[in-house]
């Protein structure tokens, strides 16, 4: 069963935010993720124009959702 939560939807990559909002953002556009706790259970992606979003997802998932 897919993630609700991130998933490749075409050539988008569809995720929730930490504040339960939802982004389709192409999954090119992404810059680097960086996990921001010791657990690793949360990342931030950064974008182009310097923006961050912090996905509540640890960073292998995140990478699963990009490739």
């Amino acid at each position: 069963m897919e993630d609700p939560e991130g998933r490749r939807r075409g050539g988008y990559l569809v995720l929730k935010d930490a504040d339960g909002r939802f982004h389709a953002l192409r999954a090119t556009a992404v810059i680097g993720i960086s996990e921001i706790d010791d657990g690793g259970d949360e990342c931030v992606l950064t974008l182009p124009g310097g923006r961050l979003l912090r996905v509540p997802r640890p960073l292998g998932v995140i990478l699963d959702w990009i490739s």
